[in-house]
């Protein structure tokens, strides 16, 4: 499978987000406050013009760590039967080279306890501070300088 990754809008990312992160909640009730800011980059991964996954960043300061200047990443996801492939690594990969080459050295998220092992893998750092966020479950605030 040949996947490309490339920049989108936030639009193209309702119908994955509705499907793999949302329980099927209607994609146009799938935005992110901060999706349509000028600063804010949206990715989708794809094979044959088909998205596959897909994330986005919003430039958004981090109040747990008094970190300005920064982006916080959300919403990754690959719809399931892609899922173990690599594809979210590429995507990950392609976001740091993005925020790398705009010189700012902090990201942030929170994300859900079941993704926190994917993400320490890829050298994030857990801060160990978390909260349930609406009916979506318990989340972990991480963290990565590159």
């Amino acid at each position: 499978m040949k996947i490309r990754i490339k920049i989108i809008n936030s639009y193209e990312l309702h119908d994955i987000r509705s499907k793999v992160l949302r329980n099927g909640l209607d994609p146009k009730m799938c935005t992110f406050g901060g999706d349509t800011k000028k600063s804010s980059i949206h990715i989708g991964a794809f094979n044959n013009n088909k998205i596959l996954g897909g994330v986005s960043l919003i430039k958004n300061n981090c109040n747990e760590n008094n970190e300005v200047d920064c982006f916080q990443l959300r919403g990754l996801c690959v719809y399931n039967e892609f899922q173990n492939y690599g594809i979210g690594t590429k995507i990950m990969s392609k976001i740091e080279n993005i925020i790398s080459e705009k010189n700012i050295k902090y990201v942030w998220m929170n994300a859900r306890e079941s993704a926190v092992k994917f993400y320490l893998k890829l050298g994030y750092t857990n801060s160990n501070k978390s909260k349930i966020i609406g009916n979506i479950g318990l989340h972990y605030m991480l963290y990565k300088y590159l």
